[in-house]
C-alpha cells in the first residue's frame, strides 16, 4: 500500500503544480506559470532522488552508508540552493512563482496522511 503512494505522490506534485500554472497563467503571464511548473517539477525530482536513496543507504554496512549519505544529501542541498539562487539572481520577481511549485509538495504530503489515517479502521 505504501510502496504505491510513494509512487504517487511525485505525479501527484507535477499534477498540482501544473493545476496552480493554469490558475497563474489566467491571473499573471506565462512566465510566471512556467515558474510554478518548474518548482513543482523540481520537488518531484528532489522526491524521487530521496526516495532511491533512501533505499540504498538502509543497508546493513551503517558507517559507509552515513558518510555516503550525509554527502548526497548535502549535495542536494547544495543543489537546491543553487537552481533558488540562480532564480533570485535571474528572475528575482518570479521566486515567489517557483517557490508555490517547489511548496505543492507539502500539500501532496498533507493531503496523503490525511486520506491514510482516513482510511485506518483502527489507531494504533
Amino acid at each position: 500500500m505504501y510502496e504505491r503512494i510513494l509512487k504517487r505522490v511525485p505525479l501527484e506534485i507535477i499534477g498540482l503544480s501544473v493545476l496552480l500554472a493554469l490558475a497563474a497563467l489566467f491571473v499573471f503571464d506565462a512566465l510566471t506559470a512556467l515558474f510554478v511548473v518548474l518548482g513543482g517539477m523540481l520537488a518531484a525530482a528532489g522526491f524521487i532522488w530521496l526516495k532511491q536513496s533512501a533505499s540504498r543507504f538502509l543497508s546493513p554496512e551503517k558507517g559507509r552508508a552515513l558518510r555516503s549519505a550525509l554527502l548526497l544529501y548535502g549535495l542536494r542541498l547544495v543543489l537546491i540552493l543553487a537552481v533558488f539562487f540562480i532564480i533570485i539572481l535571474s528572475f528575482s520577481e518570479r521566486i515567489y512563482a517557483f517557490m508555490a511549485g517547489f511548496s505543492t509538495m507539502i500539500l501532496v504530503f498533507l493531503i496523503e496522511a490525511i486520506a491514510t489515517l482516513s482510511s485506518m479502521k483502527t489507531w494504533n
